[in-house]
C-alpha cells in the first residue's frame, strides 16, 4: 500500500515573486513617509516656537539669579522670580485674571496651573506676603533656593492657556 502523499505525486511550486521597490506600494508608502516627516517637522517647530517664551525665561531667571545669589540679595532673587512668573501669567492667561492676585490667591493661581507635583506651599505664600508686600521678614539662602527652584519648575511645566497663541 502505498504513502498518501505519495500518491498524489510532486508538489508543483510557483516561481518567487520578484522583489523591486517599482512598484506603485512603495511609492504610496514614499509619499506618506515624507507627508509625515514634513507633518512631524512642522508641529516640532511649532512648538518650540509657542514655548520660546519659557526658554528665554529661564535663560534670564538663571542669570539673574546667579548675579544676585553671589551678592547675596535674597529678598531681591525672591522678588523679581515672583515678578517673572506674575509676567509670564499675565502674558498666557491674561491681565484680567492675574493683575490682581495676591498672597494666597496668587499661590493658589499658581498651583492649579502647575502640571508637576512641586507646588507652592502656604509658606511660601507667606514668604511671598511678608517680604514683598510688607518687608518685615529677612529671606535666607534655603528658602531662596526653594522658591527659585519652584519658581523654574512652574515656568517649565505650567499649563498653557486654551487658544492660547504665545
Amino acid at each position: 500500500m502505498q504513502q498518501p502523499l505519495q500518491q498524489f505525486g510532486d508538489l508543483i511550486e510557483p516561481a518567487p515573486v520578484p522583489f523591486s521597490f517599482h512598484t506603485p506600494g512603495w511609492y504610496v508608502t514614499e509619499v506618506v513617509f515624507i507627508l509625515l516627516l514634513l507633518m512631524g517637522a512642522y508641529l516640532f517647530a511649532r512648538y518650540r516656537r509657542r514655548n520660546r517664551y519659557r526658554r528665554y525665561a529661564l535663560l534670564w531667571l538663571g542669570e539673574r539669579m546667579i548675579t544676585l545669589h553671589a551678592q547675596q540679595e535674597y529678598m531681591q532673587q525672591v522678588y523679581e522670580a515672583d515678578m517673572l512668573m506674575k509676567r509670564i501669567a499675565m502674558k498666557v492667561y491674561g491681565r484680567e485674571e492675574v493683575a490682581g492676585l495676591r498672597g494666597n490667591e496668587w499661590v493658589t493661581f499658581l498651583n492649579q496651573r502647575n502640571r508637576r507635583r512641586d507646588q507652592f506651599s502656604a509658606e511660601e505664600g507667606q514668604l511671598l506676603a511678608e517680604t514683598l508686600y510688607s518687608h518685615s521678614k529677612t529671606v535666607d539662602k534655603t528658602e531662596t533656593d526653594r522658591f527659585i527652584s519652584k519658581t523654574n519648575n512652574w515656568i517649565r511645566y505650567h499649563k498653557n492657556a486654551p487658544g492660547n497663541r504665545i
